[in-house]
């Protein structure tokens, strides 16, 4: 009986798997509130309401950071990636429409009240204000949070977790913030750019220590529990293309990312990805060249076409890619975005189908069941 890891390794290294696994994306909080109108029970998981949860890529990740803006809840069975002691979360301002406060990465951001009580803490339409890291003595002094060795680090139970760990059978999963992502949450994207040019030196030693945090910390975990498949979270592109250059990536990024893949090989991780928004494939030559072999979620709306992409690429592993604007529209919409993209990539190996990205509000209940059904006849569930 083939169980969920060894299907996902089958996939993830152009094998023949039985079944393909289905990557069918988060959901948005308001989509949730809208699939509640339109039939789908208050309390239901959507994966239990349209039966696919034995069908869909499912992973156990062993690491947790905090993310900009976010609510950050340190769970009591993964490795803490995050500044410890965080930064103090406070709101500074609030009235009935807006919010500022400071989150637990010591970023203060303005954000609609409305998005912070959909779960999103402002992130759909927030203004960042400050952030941490201005300097090198601020650098210095943020580090102190940022000990790899800290023994808040692993849970008190960690040795009863890797046992569990060992018998598991689902994929295990590492996700980290990359370079670029590590840089912005300490600077922001203005920062980050400007300080390019004007201390360039601030941001190695940013990207360096990056680098070193990641295997200090995971060398532990990576030593005891063998893990299938590491994502390094970017978002480093826009609709147009990458937020770095391909020769300003290699010039700051090339070091640490050698660092940490280098890493992940030598302790048997056979994939490690990017994801990353936004047309990213100036930067895939790149990544390839350096040993990063997999991509998610790979958005239509930003020009990335994973049948393109596919053919150009043929080791690059993918995950998602299915147009979410497609989702939105008819049945038979639908039905020529899937058909046109998931059997020629099912038969090219390497691919699990998916959205592009969250699903969002317009798309209807009964479109995504549609959407889900098509996939798992195509991928052998049916």
């Amino acid at each position: 009986m083939v169980n969920a890891r060894q299907r996902f390794l089958e996939v993830a290294t152009f094998g023949n798997p039985d079944k393909i696994p289905l990557a069918i994306g988060d959901v948005r909080p308001l989509t949730r509130r809208r699939w509640i109108m339109e039939g789908l029970p208050t309390k239901e998981n959507i994966l239990d309401y349209l039966k696919v949860r034995r069908c869909t890529l499912q992973s156990i990740s062993l690491t947790t950071y905090p993310q900009q803006g976010r609510e950050w809840k340190i769970a009591s069975n993964v490795i803490n990636l995050g500044p410890i002691p965080p930064f103090k979360e406070k709101i500074i301002f609030e009235d009935q429409r807006y919010r500022i406060w400071t989150d637990t990465l010591g970023i203060t951001q303005k954000g609609l009240q409305n998005d912070w009580n959909e779960g999103w803490s402002g992130f759909a339409t927030r203004v960042f204000i400050d952030f941490p890291v201005k300097n090198m003595k601020d650098f210095i002094k943020i580090k102190r949070r940022y000990d790899p060795k800290d023994p808040q680090r692993y849970p008190k139970n960690w040795d009863k977790i890797v046992e569990a760990y060992k018998r598991c059978e689902y994929p295990l999963s590492i996700n980290i913030r990359g370079p670029f992502w590590w840089t912005r949450d300490m600077m922001g994207l203005k920062g980050l750019a400007v300080k390019i040019h004007t201390d360039p030196e601030l941001i190695r030693e940013i990207m360096e220590f990056c680098a070193e945090f990641h295997i200090e910390a995971l060398q532990r975990c990576l030593e005891e529990v063998e893990i299938d498949y590491v994502i390094m979270s970017e978002d480093m592109a826009y609709k147009k293309g990458p937020m770095i250059g391909p020769r300003t990536a290699r010039k700051f990024m090339e070091s640490p990312y050698r660092r940490i893949v280098r890493f992940f090989r030598e302790n048997g991780v056979k994939i490690i990805g990017i994801d990353s928004d936004g047309n990213i494939e100036p930067s895939i030559p790149f990544w390839l060249n350096l040993g990063i072999n997999c991509i998610t979620p790979c958005e239509a709306a930003a020009g990335m076409d994973v049948v393109k992409l596919g053919k150009r690429y043929p080791e690059l592993v993918m995950i998602g890619g299915i147009d979410k604007r497609e989702l939105a529209k008819d049945k038979e919409s639908i039905r020529r975005e899937v058909m046109r993209k998931v059997p020629p990539l099912i038969e090219r190996k390497g691919y699990f189908p998916g959205v592009d990205h969250a699903v969002p509000p317009d798309i209807s209940l009964e479109n995504y069941r549609y959407f889900v059904s098509l996939l798992k006849k195509i991928c052998g569930w049916m």
